[in-house]
């Protein structure tokens, strides 16, 4: 699995477990790591995150700083131009591509904090957990298992606060 880690400067770099670069990552307290980068060492501690557009709050050798992490899945839809923005998943969850319903995972009534998986999309050979972008309580469920759905069609409806 490869990241890319999107730093508040506008700098990014790819992150690879497979790829041998010499990332040693050892606890050192609950959320903290001591991480060695090559010839670097820092201390990261992790503060809060990630959301569902993948932001983290770390702190990095005493810099309290925020970071996107995207997943290689997240990077394919963005260079596709399928990311959903605020507006769009206010109220609604919609599907950021086309697919197939595989599973539901909420109902009508269900309180959902940020983060919950909402139900699993097949899309493009790849199963994609789709979940919720903020806490609140599903007002209806449109999608359906094993039924196709279209690039933004609305799966989850959330109630209005």
């Amino acid at each position: 699995m490869e990241w890319e880690v999107r730093w508040p400067d506008g700098s990014s770099e790819r992150v690879s477990p497979n790829a041998g670069e010499s990332w040693d990552w050892k606890p050192a307290g609950p959320g903290m790591y001591d991480v060695r980068m090559g010839t670097q060492n820092v201390r990261v501690e992790a503060l809060s995150g990630p959301d569902a557009q993948g932001f983290f709050r770390i702190r990095v050798n005493g810099v309290e700083q925020e970071i996107q992490v995207l997943s290689h899945q997240h990077l394919l839809l963005e260079s596709m131009g399928m990311t959903g923005t605020t507006e769009s998943i206010e109220r609604h969850v919609e599907a950021p591509m086309p697919g197939k319903v595989l599973e539901v995972k909420v109902a009508s009534g269900d309180q959902v904090k940020a983060g919950d998986a909402l139900l699993v999309l097949e899309a493009m050979k790849m199963e994609n957990v789709l979940r919720a972008p903020r806490d609140g309580v599903v007002e209806r469920v449109d999608a359906v298992v094993g039924i196709a759905v279209e690039k933004g069609a609305a799966l989850v409806t959330y109630e209005m606060n």
